[in-house]
């Protein structure tokens, strides 16, 4: 993040943090670039009207001819009548992000100028004056009016979260199922001989998702709650796995053990098989460690992000 920070700051972008989204306003137009690590994307978008259908049409055909010219690195660039777009696709985004958006801000420009754009809200579609804002988890250009209406909704909803009681009883249902998941999934492939990474950090994820929406709404209290009920599911689903171990290897010698009695000889199989048994399991809690950090990130980024309303340019 704190390079991507830099680099922006280079050619006069400001860089939020939470949404990893460029912004930059340039001679009264709010350019955006919004930045996908995951998929080495990012979209340079700047909202702009011209004066007639054929001006548009023209516009659009030149940024497909401008997207052409470069297959290797554009993945698309048009113009729909209300914003140009052009996005960026670069195994190496890190070194190839700040000539890109260069590239893209100086040929939006150009065609601005030559078609005699101005700049449009894109929410309620007028030409007028806009800025650049942070609503929530979202960073748009809009027109002040507009930014009101975001600030008043914003506020509402917030008063409206602050009646809502959070739910523990429907909450800690929704932590066993997402925990009940992963423990049945992890059963399974233990029945095929398999171990699944994934299961654990499902328990997590799953549990702490099914809380909140049952719950219909989270505390910090109740992400802890919701996963210390997913791991504990886990934990059962990997006893059950080590019981139905134990029932299938005395079977090979003609015994056959109900599950009950498979629980009882789990002490022992453990004792002889502890190197067995460790390696079979902390990949599960890892993963749940990971799926756990995850969980706690997203409700960190998510309550960072809640009632923001904020003009950045």
């Amino acid at each position: 993040m704190a390079t991507f920070m830099k680099q922006f700051q280079s050619i006069g972008f400001g860089l939020d943090q939470q949404t990893v989204t460029g912004y930059r306003k340039v001679d009264g137009f709010c350019f955006t670039v919004r930045i996908d690590v995951n998929r080495k994307m990012y979209t340079v978008s700047v909202p702009c009207a011209v004066h007639s259908e054929e001006d548009a049409r023209n516009m659009n055909a030149a940024f497909q001819q401008f997207a052409a010219e470069r297959k290797k690195m554009v993945k698309s660039a048009f113009y729909d009548g209300r914003q140009i777009s052009i996005c960026y696709q670069s195994k190496e985004l890190t070194i190839n992000i700040i000539d890109g958006t260069k590239e893209a801000v100086d040929a939006c420009m150009y065609y601005i100028r030559q078609y005699s754009a101005v700049p449009i809200c894109p929410v309620c579609g007028r030409a007028i004056d806009t800025n650049i804002y942070a609503v929530e988890n979202a960073v748009n250009a809009m027109c002040g009016d507009c930014f009101l209406n975001a600030q008043k909704k914003v506020s509402d909803s917030s008063s409206s979260e602050q009646r809502r009681v959070e739910n523990v009883p429907l909450g800690i249902v929704g932590a066993i199922l997402g925990g009940l998941a992963g423990a049945v999934l992890w059963v399974l492939f233990s029945l095929m001989g398999r171990i699944v990474i994934i299961a654990g950090a499902l328990s997590a994820l799953a549990g702490y998702l099914l809380y909140k929406k049952l719950a219909g709404k989270i505390s910090k209290k109740g992400l802890i709650l919701s996963l210390v009920i997913a791991f504990i599911f886990l934990l059962i689903g990997m006893y059950f796995a080590i019981g139905l171990d134990v029932m299938n290897g005395v079977r090979e010698y003609g015994v056959h053990l109900s599950l009950a009695e498979a629980f009882r000889w789990i002490p022992e199989y453990v004792s002889e098989n502890t190197g067995v048994v460790i390696f079979n399991n902390i990949f599960g809690i890892v993963s749940f460690l990971a799926g756990a950090g995850i969980s706690a990130a997203h409700y960190q980024n998510e309550n960072k992000m809640k009632n923001r309303t904020i003009q950045l340019a």
